[in-house]
């Protein structure tokens, strides 16, 4: 019993790898094309600061933490979570790649204002952004299975009770992996992003 779940673990593991690759490569390209495309630097950071919740923008210190774990912490997965019941492969994936393409955007923007003060910037951001891109990427590892099965029984409506219990299994999986790994990670990465973020972009200035 013990070897199957670790070797279901490594699995899941495994494909969360595959999709922080993914996610880093959509945040590479979309930094590249943004410094290819050269726009107008102002209109772009007033856009990803627009889109970000008017919460997290107008607090600060152990509120601004707060404010980050309710949006990514709570809103976010729960998106994801709801996504996830479309018969829809990957679709649960819609916000990892709309936060990376957004990043991708925002370190190309730096880069374009100032090389310097641009690579400073993306330093800072590491830390709390790979924990957060890979706490969403641990999350849609394991709601890949849960869409696999419902994808099953939408081809299959005539399976019943071992259906179901499959389902109730990955709902059960979800939601231990979301309290034990997710939202720790998430909770993690808002500190970095409230307090360690600034303490390394002046360490490095």
């Amino acid at each position: 019993m013990f070897a199957l779940k670790f070797k279901a673990n490594i699995v899941i593991l495994k494909r969360a790898g595959y999709f922080i690759i993914l996610t880093a490569a959509i945040t590479f390209i979309a930094t590249i094309i943004t410094c290819i495309v050269n726009p107008d630097i102002k209109a772009v950071m007033e856009g990803i600061g627009n889109s970000a919740p008017s919460q997290i923008k107008e607090s600060r210190g152990i509120d601004k933490v707060w404010s980050y774990i309710v949006h990514n912490g709570f809103a976010v997965p729960l998106q994801m979570f709801i996504l996830a019941f479309v018969p829809i492969q990957f679709l649960y994936l819609a916000n990892i790649i709309s936060t990376s393409s957004l990043l991708g955007v925002f370190f190309g923007v730096a880069l374009q204002a100032s090389l310097d003060k641009g690579f400073e910037l993306i330093i800072s951001s590491i830390p709390h952004s790979v924990l957060e891109l890979f706490a969403y990427c641990l999350l849609a590892a394991v709601l890949f299975e849960l869409n696999q099965v419902i994808r099953t029984k939408m081809i299959n409506l005539v399976k019943k009770d071992r259906e179901r219990d499959s389902f109730i299994k990955k709902i059960l999986k979800v939601t231990r992996t979301y309290l034990a790994f997710v939202l720790p990670l998430i909770i993690l990465a808002a500190l970095l992003e409230t307090y360690a973020a600034d303490m390394i972009l002046h360490l490095l200035r």
